[in-house]
């Protein structure tokens, strides 16, 4: 199967940020204010606005796994396995993103609820219609780990760009009296649907996939998937991890906003606050390819959480003023995030690296199952951790209609809450990392070797008989 294809290069790691710029300008937008939205704008309590969530989640248990099915066994191009289906997903997040936020305050509970449960089913099918080709390209584009390791960079790159835009909201989202400006948020979204389109369109235009897979002529069905999941300890070991850190660690993109509008009484700092925190991950994004290349993936992703776990210990011992406490608040943050940044770097090329261990395990190459199946943990994870938050805030005696006007004691909590979930979520990510994912810089290379990846025709057949079990 050998194919006259140019280069990897630089147009491939643009192509495939402009991916994740995309699909991030949608997800961090409804990750970080669709719960405020709903909550403080359309009158929903946040147990009513968890317990939806959690419903909504029981689909995703069938949506990605399936999906990721499908695209292995029914392609519908002969050129691409994974654009068409990315261009089909892409008009759908358009509108469906916007509806989400649709301006109701007024309507009865359950037209409420109806708007938020039926809008959202129909943004996360759209998405995981872009999101889970999306992320099984990565081991199409090239076979080389090297390469694979940039992509996953360049995709960070769009990501942190992309949640970037959606930082610069609380500028246009909030008035002078830190009250949230919900009427907005529907154009808001609207105009990052589009954004977003033109994202996917230079993604699709720009990257092209290499790795051509000889199959097995036997089929793949979900059940053949979930065998080989439950085979497939490092997926497993990093499912894991990125749920804790979607759970807990990521928790601070809604936490920061709440901290900013009810604790320092200053909702529209949370802009330059959240950017300064997330800033030293630029050392991050420079450090990442060398230290993988000598340490490998697992170690460069969990060693720092160290730092993380020790940050959060002192944010919590250390008092925090409400009048001056601002920037103490975001340097400790700034620290935590830096643990935590390399594993966002390099966590796209470690599942590249899951999809060739369940190929030696199973003797069938499977993108999307073993995408979606990591997906599916990631879509769980924001389900629970919208629907954790809100019932963690109903204990830390938060009220809906009061919105940035909430008691003194409520303040407080909702502060230390925001530092003993990044603090959970990097303690458990460390242990998920080191100890249940199994694939270091060695067996990693022994991988690549056993597979032929240094071709970009991938023989299943051959790779499955010469496997070591």
């Amino acid at each position: 199967m050998e194919n006259k294809l140019r280069e990897f290069g630089i147009r491939d790691k643009i192509g495939y940020a402009l991916g994740d710029f995309g699909c991030n300008l949608s997800f961090s937008l409804i990750t970080a204010y669709l719960l405020i939205y709903y909550t403080q704008y359309m009158g929903l309590t946040p147990e009513q606005f968890g317990v939806i969530i959690l419903v909504l989640k029981i689909w995703d248990a069938i949506n990605d796994p399936l999906m990721g099915t499908i695209i292995d066994v029914k392609p519908i191009s002969k050129e691409s396995k994974f654009k068409p289906w990315i261009k089909i997903g892409s008009h759908g997040l358009i509108i469906s993103g916007a509806v989400v936020f649709l301006p109701f305050p007024n309507a009865s509970i359950w037209v409420k609820i109806a708007i938020c449960l039926g809008a959202y089913l129909v943004w996360d099918v759209c998405y995981t219609l872009v999101n889970v080709p999306y992320g099984a390209m990565n081991a199409t584009i090239s076979s080389k780990a090297d390469e694979r390791t940039s992509l996953s960079v360049w995709r960070s790159i769009g990501a942190a760009l992309g949640g970037l835009l959606v930082l610069l909201i609380p500028l246009i989202g909030y008035d002078d009296n830190d009250r949230l400006l919900g009427e907005r948020f529907f154009f808001i979204a609207l105009i990052m649907g589009i954004v977003a389109f033109a994202a996917y369109t230079g993604l699709l235009k720009l990257t092209t996939e290499r790795v051509k897979v000889v199959h097995t002529e036997e089929k793949i069905n979900y059940r053949d998937a979930v065998k080989g999941f439950m085979k497939n300890r490092p997926l497993f070991g990093l499912s894991i991890a990125s749920f804790m850190q979607i759970v807990f660690f990521m928790s601070t993109t809604t936490t920061t906003a709440l901290v900013f509008q009810i604790y320092f009484r200053q909702a529209k700092m949370t802009t330059m606050g959240t950017i300064a925190a997330y800033a030293p991950q630029a050392i991050c994004l420079l450090l990442t390819s060398a230290l993988s290349k000598k340490y490998g993936k697992r170690f460069i992703s969990a060693a720092p959480l160290i730092i993380s776990v020790i940050s959060a210990a002192f944010m919590l011992l250390i008092p925090v003023s409400r009048e001056s406490g601002l920037w103490v608040y975001v340097a400790f943050l700034m620290v935590a995030n830096l643990g935590g940044g390399f594993f966002n770097f390099v966590v796209w090329a470690m599942v590249s690296d899951c999809v060739d261990y369940q190929q030696l395990k199973t003797g069938k190459r499977e993108e999307g199952s073993v995408y979606a199946v990591y997906s599916l943990f990631r879509k769980l994870a924001q389900g629970v951790g919208a629907s954790l938050l809100a019932f963690l805030l109903k204990y830390a005696g938060y009220i809906s209609e009061l919105g940035a006007m909430q008691t003194e004691q409520t303040a407080i909590n909702i502060k230390n809450m925001s530092i003993i979930l990044i603090l959970i979520g990097a303690v458990t990510m460390f242990v998920s990392l080191f100890f249940i994912y199994n694939l270091g810089k060695k067996e990693v290379r022994e991988l690549s070797e056993t597979l032929g990846l240094e071709e970009n025709t991938i023989d299943v057949n051959k790779a499955f008989e010469n496997r070591n079990d």
